[in-house]
């Protein structure tokens, strides 16, 4: 072979390389370009969904309608039955024409079960007694208002300090309990 004919040959060999390494490089090469990164991260960031002024209403197992507002709400995709809310409040009307009012910080309600978790700064209104504690749970499928956490009630009955209450619905009873045993503090007017 002359010299020339190497010297095309070799040009020819490195153009073929070449066009296989860019091919390559093209089609089969998976590198994730940098305008996709930012969009995984967008649909991270839109796995919730956020609401503002939410307004909930339902009846629960004993026939009593309820309605539960949140200023601000947000639910995941995967679990769009539990809405995380915050500065909520929840009216139950019943039966009788008696309604509660119930109003915490933040909390929780499950729009499949009706249950409904109170946190932080709670304050309950029925009739003209007041109570107020730090957690408040609503469990609609077993009839039960579960109020822990320095439990304090005011009344024209009397007033009550304790660390936990127990109101089962169904039964129409009230289990009162203090954590460590201490005495339950009540003062009853007469």
């Amino acid at each position: 072979m002359t010299k020339r004919k190497k010297i095309i040959r070799y040009i020819q060999l490195t153009l073929f390389f070449l066009s296989l390494i860019l091919i390559y490089f093209t089609y089969y090469y998976e590198k994730t370009p940098t305008g996709q990164i930012s969009l995984q991260e967008e649909n991270q960031n839109q796995k919730k969904n956020t609401f503002e002024n939410v307004e909930y209403t339902g009846v629960d197992l004993n026939g009593n309608r309820f309605i539960i507002k949140s200023q601000n709400a947000e639910f995941e995709l995967n679990t769009p039955e539990l809405i995380n809310m915050k500065i909520m409040n929840a009216t139950f009307y019943f039966k009788d024409g008696k309604v509660l009012n119930i109003y915490g910080d933040y909390g929780n309600y499950n729009n499949k079960t009706f249950d409904i978790e109170f946190r932080d700064n709670i304050r309950a209104d029925y009739e003209k007694d007041l109570l107020f504690a730090d957690n408040l749970d609503y469990f609609n499928s077993k009839g039960l208002l579960l109020i822990y956490g320095n439990v304090e009630s005011l009344g024209e009955k009397g007033e009550l300090t304790a660390d936990k209450l127990i109101f089962d619905l169904k039964k129409e009873t009230l289990d009162i309990s203090m954590f460590d045993n201490a005495q339950i503090d009540v003062k009853l007017k007469r």
